[in-house]
Parts: C-alpha cells; structure tokens; sequence
C-alpha cells in the first residue's frame, strides 16, 4: 500500500548488524538498590549512576559502592521519585510524585514546592537542563516551569500552545527548540517567543499521549507514543513506525535512547526492548535474553552501555561491545529487470538518503454547487473557511498544488454556474478548478476529489480533502467507506466542514464519516446577532483638566458604570466590537481658594479593538490582552463654583444668578441639567481569568467642546481622564475563526 512506502523504501536496504551485547542486572539480589521500581537514570561526569526508585527515594551507585538517600535520612521530601537530571555543574535535580523538586549539589538540599516556590505543581514528572543553566520542569496538572536559579516562568494551557498541563517529556534538538510531550494534548515545539502544537488532529503525530522524545544526529525527533508507535519527525515530513509497518514490537513505547552509532534503542510497555539502526529491527524481551520484565520504563546511555529500568526487576544492562558494519546486499528485481548490486562509498541511513524536499502535496478543496447557488453568502463563507485552513492550519507553500472540484447534487444547478474571481483562487492557492457536470451525490463528490489527488500524485507528501457541506448526508455510510479506503490504501486524509450543524442527528452522521485521529471535523455555525455579548461593571475615577485644575483631586471609588458589548469582527490578529457604556461620577478641582463639584451622568458609544497577536508575528496575547476604543457620546452634568467662603459663585443646572454669590448662598435649587456632546478615546488591557470573565484596566481621555464642566468659563476648553477598573462578563460567545483553528 502506498502508505507504506517509506517503510519499503528503507526496507529495500538490507543491512546486517554485527552487534554484540553483554547484559547485567542490578535488583534486590545482587545490590542495594532500595526498590525494583526504577522510574529514572542519570549518569555523572565520574560515570556515577544515580536511580530514582518508586517507594524507594534515590540510589547512587559508583565502584561498587551504593548510597541511598530517602526521606529518612536526607532532606529528600519524598520517597516516589519520578525524574532526575544533572546539571553542567553536577547539581542533581530530583523530581518527586508529590513532594515537589529537590536540588541537590551532593552535601546541601533544597526543596522547591508549590508553597515556597513557582513551582506550579508537587508532581514532577520530567526535568531538562539547558546550557544556560536553565532547568524545565514538567509537571501533572501544572504545565511547563522553567527556572533560572532565582525566578520561575510557567507555562500552561491558559498562557501558551500547551494543551495539556501534563508534561512528561521534555527534549532540546540541536537548534535549541524545546521540544515539550504531555498526555494528552500532543506534542509542542518552544524556540523561547513562539509555540508550535502537534496533534493527531492537526498533524500525522500517530498519538496525543506521548511518553518520550529522542534527537537524531540529523536533529529528527523520535517521539514515542503510548498507543500509536513512534512518530519520527524532521520539522518538515512525518514517518510512523508502528508494529503493522515494521519490526516494532509495542506501540505502547516509552523511553527512546539514540547512541553515538545513530541505533535507536526503544522501550515498550509490554514489548520489551528493541533496536532499530534504521533498517533492521532487534527485538528483546524476557523469553529471548536476560531481560526479566518486558515493561521498559526509562533508559539512560553511557559509555557504550544503555542503562535499562524496568517496572518490577530493577536494572538490566545492555553493554554494545562491538560497532555495528553495514553491508548492501543485492537489490532484488520485481518486474523482469536484471537484479543489480549497488555499492556506495559511504551509505547514509536511510531515512536521511530520502529526498524530503522534493516532495508534492496536493489538497483537493470541494463543495457543493446547490448550497451556494442561491445564497452567495454561503460561497464567501466557503472561501474564508478554506483561506483559513489553507493558510493558518496547512501552512500552504510553493510545494502545495491545491485544486477545486464543484459539484451539483441538484440537476436544476449547474456546477460551472459558480464562478470564482481570480482574487478568490489566488487567496486560496488554487491553480486548478475542475466541475463534475450533472447531478451527483456527496460520495460522488468526494470520489473525483480522492482521484483528482491521485492523479500522479506523490504518496509521501501532504495529501488531503477537504469538503464542505451545509446539510444532512444521507449518503454518509457510502462516503465513510470511500474515506477511510483512501486513508488506508494512499494515505489521503479526509477533513469536512460542517455548516448549520446543529442538529444532533447530523453532527453524529457527518462527524462519523471521519477515522478517529486522521481527519478534522469543523462544525461551524454562523454568527448571529444573539452572539458574542459581555456586561462590565466598573469602578473608577476622574482626573480633571480645566480652569480649576490645580490641585487635581482624586476620590476612588468617584465613578460607578457598566458597559454592554456585543463582538462584531474577528480575523485572528484583532477582534472589533460596540461598546455602549454608562458611567454616573464626580469631578472636583481648586485654585486660590475657589472649588467646584460636578455630578454627572455619561453616555458613550464606543469602536473597540482587542489585540490578539502583533501584526505580522507569531506573537499572541494569551492572559493579557491590550484593546483601544474611539466614540462618541454625551454628558449630563450640574455644576457648582464657589468662593473661599463656600458661597456660590456660578454653575450649571441649578437656578443660580451668575456673579451673585450672596443670593445663591451655598446650595442653591436644582435646575435641568446641563448636556455637552463629547468625545472619548482609551485604551487598556484585559486579563483573562476563565472563559466566562475577564478583569479590566482602563485609562481614556474625555474630549469635550465646553468649557463649563468646572462652572468657570474662561480661556480653553475643559476635558478629564477616567481611570477604571472592571469585571467583564462574557456570554452566548461563537468565533468563527476558533472554529476552524482549534476543532
């Protein structure tokens, strides 16, 4: 099958390893390793080697000679020992099932826990020692923590691409890109600014629970999976080696271990031990060598010799005593050709000898002529659907060829009745646009897109369909059959849109069509008035600037309001809305003993933008989020000047005689208020508490064509800052573009 074929092309070496193992054993009965369970291995510079022990602390081993440390006897918080790692200068970093992190420079410890550090979680799960004495720590629960010796840096679902806050795995590749292994949530890349996530969903990663992430001299990453083998990646291309497609024993692999011969030494659940030298597979477990426990849980190399720790029997030694030697033996003709014997001075593994860059990928957009013929809407929706998937998801470059198919499923609408503008094509890369004449059904639809895509197509490149469709398939049993033979036999993934889906008889049907983790369903259903509305309520107070401005007095809380805001746009860099906000406050000012006091009520229709990410940058705000609003609006105010002695000189809303401040006293009746049209312009940032509220923090400046707010009119135009502080809440919230990025 095609899918294969990376496989068959390595397989079409046959190299012979010439390899001789010596093996040993540490556990109960020959040692005083303190427990049989071994989560975790490291070597120092002098070749001591340290093992974390489940229920049994930490052992060290060196010469012959053993030392525990546990709880008993050390300052070390906990007995369940999940990781360790040794820094460049010898500091070995402990991490425990509950305890916390334990640092430890071989005479002092210290102790890092969620109530005396930024440790986000007890649980500790991996640890990484970078070159610029960094250590990153994975925890269950918490996330990401990256710790520098004095300042810790988390990283989590909420503020970063994680997508599980169970990390149990962390690599760096030779460019210094973390490379970071939850459960659950896949794989990501962090170069220290930006984050790239790898899923079943949006990537051919075989499997989302990862267990181990090994570097090859080539800077590929080896990920084992805990279900889906191994998933081999060189930042372009994806291969996966499972035991359908190859010698692998488990695709419950844990620990991968890549030594200086470039062989891969892999740990497996229940498949014991294996060795892959990228074209022949070793494979042992209890019943073929000495290894007593076929459930590999961590494996550390040193010296030639990979230390091996089991979940029940301690530590088997594996000593590779000779290099491997690799020989080409002759190619076998298939096809009434003379067999021929190639020889090569030097020979790569195979996976290098493989010409990534030249490889094709084709992606066959398609739809249905009769959802669009008679609503144009619906066709803009289409475009903006595939131009995001194209774009944000596919990543599409020069080595994509992208193709559109148009059907009809209704013999009044003809196909070539929806014409696309050459702007629309080119937004979409699509160099090619094909019409199915007649009437057709969905799987009839579908079946010329998968062949459209095999029409000398390369099967090691991104093959894909993506189809659309705003109503119930009734053929969607024939159409699931169709799929999933082109996954299997071409490896072309299927990926449907799913407008107006709300039905749940459509969403089961149409989503079922999909293999579970080779393919994406997108259920989108469009924005209405009734979405995207939040209320705010804030508190605050005002800064004014005007003819009595001198001493600038402040009253917190002064201002008391709320805002409705309803979304109108999103496009992923920013989201735009109205703002209609209420706000009832108090300005006060002096200068040479006269005062005045304004109560006033404002009005406001506000533009307001949230940034999401910088222009033209991987950037993106995750908890904070700055925003920036322009309006309009109007203030209802009553206004009182007095003299040093209290007495009112002039004002605004009350039955006042100007200049006469005997007969106005010091509190004159009220009158109708007095109303100006202003001006607002702000900003401020928002930060994300959960999906439901935010808090706010405002800053605006109220431009007003008046210069009566302080009952004084004199020489310029009065105005005043509003400063605020709000609590956002956020209902009915559907994004379109989230749809489309994050299903």
């Amino acid at each position: 099958m095609h899918r294969y074929s990376i496989i068959l092309f390595l397989l079409s070496f046959q190299f012979a390893i010439a390899q001789q193992i010596q093996w040993g054993k540490f556990d109960a009965s020959n040692s005083e390793l303190p427990n049989e369970s071994v989560k975790c291995i490291a070597v120092d510079s002098a070749g001591g080697l340290w093992i974390g022990t489940y229920m049994g602390g930490v052992a060290y081993y060196q010469d012959g000679n053993w030392t525990v440390f546990n709880k008993e006897n050390s300052n070390l918080p906990h007995n369940y020992v999940n990781a360790l790692a040794i820094d460049k200068n010898g500091v070995k970093w402990i991490g425990t099932d509950g305890g916390g992190l334990s640092k430890f420079d071989g005479k002092n410890w210290t102790v890092y826990k969620t109530s005396n550090s930024g440790l986000p979680s007890n649980v500790v799960m991996a640890i990484h020692c970078d070159d610029d004495n960094n250590v990153w720590v994975g925890t269950y629960f918490g996330g990401l923590a990256k710790f520098n010796g004095t300042d810790w840096e988390v990283y989590n679902e909420d503020n970063s691409g994680l997508l599980s806050n169970k990390v149990v795995t962390i690599a760096e590749d030779t460019n210094g890109v973390k490379w970071i292994g939850t459960q659950g949530g896949g794989l990501a890349s962090f170069d220290g600014k930006n984050w790239k996530v790898f899923t079943e969903s949006n990537s051919k990663l075989p499997n989302d629970y990862i267990y181990s992430i090994a570097v090859g001299e080539d800077n590929s990453k080896w990920i084992g999976t805990g279900g889906g083998g191994i998933g081999v990646f060189n930042d372009v291309f994806w291969i996966t080696l499972n035991s359908e497609n190859s010698g692998l024993t488990d695709d419950n692999v844990r620990p991968i271990v890549i030594d200086s011969d470039n062989k891969k030494w892999i740990g497996t659940y229940i498949g014991g031990l294996n060795i892959f030298n990228d074209a022949e597979w070793k494979a042992f477990d209890f019943q073929n060598s000495p290894i007593p426990d076929d459930e590999i849980t961590c494996m550390t190399l040193h010296d030639h010799t990979i230390y091996i720790g089991t979940e029940r029997s301690g530590i088997i030694t594996a000593e590779d005593t000779t290099y491997k030697t690799l020989a080409v033996a002759p190619v076998v003709a298939t096809s009434g050709e003379e067999a021929t014997t190639e020889v090569a001075d030097t020979i790569k593994p195979a996976l290098q000898q493989f010409d990534y860059s030249n490889a094709l990928n084709r992606i066959v957009l398609t739809f249905d002529a009769a959802d669009v013929h008679f609503n144009p809407e619906r066709l803009k929706q289409i475009i903006r659907s595939f131009k995001i998937l194209l774009n944000r998801r596919e990543r599409v470059d020069e080595t994509y060829n992208v193709s559109l198919l148009i059907f009809s499923s209704n013999v009044d609408v003809k196909p070539s009745s929806i014409i696309l503008t050459e702007s629309q094509l080119k937004s979409l890369h699509c160099n090619n646009v094909e019409y199915l004449e007649g009437e057709h059904n969905f799987t009839a639809g579908i079946t010329k897109s998968f062949d459209l895509v095999k029409n000398g197509y390369d099967p090691n490149g991104n093959n894909h369909v993506f189809a659309v469709t705003y109503k119930f398939i009734r053929d969607s049993e024939k159409a699931k059959v169709i799929i999933k033979n082109n996954l299997e036999n071409n490896y072309i993934i299927f990926s449907l849109i799913a407008f107006n889906s709300e039905s749940w008889k459509m969403e089961y049907k149409v989503r079922d069509m999909i293999p579970k983790g080779n393919g994406h369903y997108y259920a989108i259903n469009p924005i209405s008035w009734k979405d995207n509305w939040s209320v705010t309520g804030q508190i605050g107070m005002s800064l004014f600037r005007g003819d009595l401005d001198v001493s600038k007095k402040l009253k917190f809380p002064g201002v008391y309001g709320f805002a409705v805001n309803k979304k109108m746009q999103s496009n992923g860099i920013i989201n735009g809305g109205i703002k209609l906000q209420f706000n009832i406050g108090e300005l006060q000012g002096e200068k040479n003993g006269y005062t005045f006091d304004n109560n006033y009520l404002e009005g406001l229709v506000n533009y307001q933008v949230i940034l999401n990410r910088w222009f033209n940058s991987n950037f993106k705000f995750e908890k904070f989020r700055p925003y920036a609003f322009l309006g309009i609006g109007f203030m209802s105010y009553r206004v009182l000047f007095k003299d040093p002695n209290g007495y009112v000189v002039n004002g605004y809303g009350y039955k006042i005689e100007e200049g006469n401040p005997e007969a106005n006293g010091k509190d004159p009746e009220k009158d109708t208020p007095e109303t100006d049209l202003m001006f607002p312009i702000g900003g401020g940032v928002n930060y994300k508490l959960n999906d439901k509220f935010n808090i706010e923090l405002e800053v605006s400046s109220r431009f007003i064509q008046s210069d009566k707010l302080d009952g004084r009119v004199s020489w310029k135009n009065d105005k005043y800052i509003f400063f605020s502080l709000g609590l956002t809440y956020k209902f009915r919230q559907k994004d379109f573009l989230h749809d489309i990025l994050n299903k």
